[in-house]
């Protein structure tokens, strides 16, 4: 069978070739391009040169073949090609079409990867026995399994011996894919169960140990104020005491400020009593009460207010001692600045703020010869050898820096493969725009060089101004223009 892929204005197209004129006005050809039927991929008929074609509309979707090229086929993978046989084959019966003419090959099946949707290829002019073909893809998909996930390994074995049975129907393979669900719900009630009554006669003890079970990431030790009973039993007694410092130095101003204002009002009192006395013995000339009274009031005011005033002194000069710090030499800050200088430059080149190789090696230059003369002061005594700066340089993997500076990040080509889309869930290079399709294209590493092949992508992707197509493995060139819609990039190699 002659396949070949082709893109034009609206989208990408799988385009397989008849090798006999199909019947238009039969009832499988109207039916195939008249609805829409939900597993089977839209297409068009076509007649060009004596030549009929089926063209597959594939924009936006992956074969199964190419999804699974790097990745093994895992549980959830497996399920979903099975459950997407069996819902191909019931919509079959539905629209009373003959399931033999579905093509039940892994590169003529299609994976929507966002919606986890299987598609397949219906051609009118195809005819094979389902049966042997199903048994055929069963067989091909056992070595892509994924051998340490045993549910996998179960359920793909289980499907094959079934399929090589002669009984073999349909309603078998929903038994194998549906039976490992309900034992497992049935065994997650029976364990929801089972701890419910457990925590019911073990009391809160049990209750909490659960719950611990059932959150290992969470810290059940910890204390309302953020820490754990390790972390307040591991304290530095030189930090308590530091922390409580301040707080004994303002009991002790407040006693101390207390008990001079008790003492001052003690002695006006006591001079007060003695002056009261004298008067009343005739020791001294008569006096009013009211101005001895007076005169008291007045000492005591006074001496308030300057016990007051002492107070404020003294709180106002522990904090200017507090606040006292030992001020930095000029070159500490001097090479305090050009570290931080460093750093600025060092996290811009790693979010991939675009310089050119002229200025950021002049700026690595001076910051180099900076800090080594603030290196040279506080080390004065230790000179050592002198090291070549080209000794120990590696060569970087090669990466796509964007055309227009710090509008996109950087990608660096370290895998053998690199699948770029906005899918963050499925790419390894996410570019966050409308017009890039979730898995747009890939870019494989292979004997040190670097081959751009774009994932029927609705936007596409070009080289140089020029579109490449699905199927094409476009060898890239240092300095080449790499478009993906409209992310503009630059290869560097």
């Amino acid at each position: 069978m002659k396949a070949e892929y082709k893109r034009d204005l609206s989208g990408n197209y799988l385009v397989l070739y008849e090798e006999e004129e199909p019947d238009t006005s039969s009832y499988q050809m109207r039916m195939l391009v008249g609805n829409t039927i939900p597993s089977v991929l839209k297409c068009r008929v076509q007649g060009v040169d004596g030549q009929f074609m089926v063209c597959f509309d594939i924009t936006s979707k992956q074969s199964v073949l190419s999804l699974y090229e790097e990745k093994k086929i895992g549980y959830e993978d497996l399920q979903m090609i099975l459950g997407g046989f069996v819902q191909v084959m019931e919509e079959m019966a539905e629209y009373l079409l003959n399931p033999s003419r579905l093509l039940l090959k892994l590169e003529y099946m299609y994976v929507d990867v966002e919606k986890r949707q299987l598609y397949f290829c219906y051609l009118p002019g195809y005819d094979q026995d389902v049966r042997q073909e199903f048994q055929e893809l069963t067989e091909y998909i056992l070595p892509l399994l994924d051998h340490e996930d045993s549910r996998a390994v179960m359920l793909g074995y289980g499907i094959y011996r079934r399929a090589l049975e002669d009984s073999f129907h349909l309603e078998h393979i929903k038994q194998e894919l549906y039976q490992e669900r309900s034992e497992t719900a049935k065994t997650d009630s029976a364990i929801n169960a089972a701890s419910r009554q457990k925590t019911d006669k073990e009391g809160t003890d049990t209750g909490f140990m659960d719950v611990a079970a059932a959150h290992p990431g969470t810290d059940f030790s910890a204390r309302p104020n953020g820490k754990t009973e390790q972390e307040e039993i591991n304290i530095n007694p030189e930090e308590v005491m530091w922390q409580e410092e301040p707080a004994k130095e303002s009991r002790k101003s407040g006693k101390s400020q207390e008990k001079g204002i008790f003492i001052w009002c003690l002695s006006v009192a006591a001079v007060a009593l003695l002056v009261i006395i004298a008067e009343t013995l005739g020791y001294l000339p008569r006096i009013s009460v009211t101005a001895v009274l007076g005169c008291v009031i007045v000492a005591m005011g006074i001496g308030m207010l300057y016990v007051w005033i002492l107070s404020l002194l003294k709180k106002k000069g522990q904090k200017i001692s507090e606040n006292q710090e030992t001020p930095m030499p000029k070159e500490s800050r001097k090479c305090g600045k050009q570290s931080l200088k460093h750093m600025e430059i060092s996290e811009d080149e790693t979010y991939g703020t675009e310089r050119t190789e002229e200025k950021t090696g002049k700026k690595q230059e001076e910051i180099y010869t900076e800090n080594s003369s603030c290196t040279s002061k506080s080390q004065k005594t230790n000179f050592g050898e002198t090291v070549v700066l080209s000794a120990n340089i590696v060569t970087g993997p090669a990466t796509l820096v964007s055309r227009e500076p710090g509008e996109l990040a950087t990608i660096y080509l370290q895998e053998e493969l690199t699948v770029i889309g906005k899918m963050e869930t499925a790419a390894d290079a996410v570019i966050d725009l409308p017009t890039v399709s979730r898995i747009h294209a890939k870019i494989r590493k292979r004997d040190g060089e670097y081959y751009l092949t774009d994932l029927n992508s609705r936007n596409g992707t070009s080289v140089n101004g020029k579109m490449i197509k699905s199927s094409e493995e476009y060898c890239l060139q240092d300095q080449d223009e790499v478009d993906f819609a409209q992310a503009r990039y630059v290869f560097l190699k």
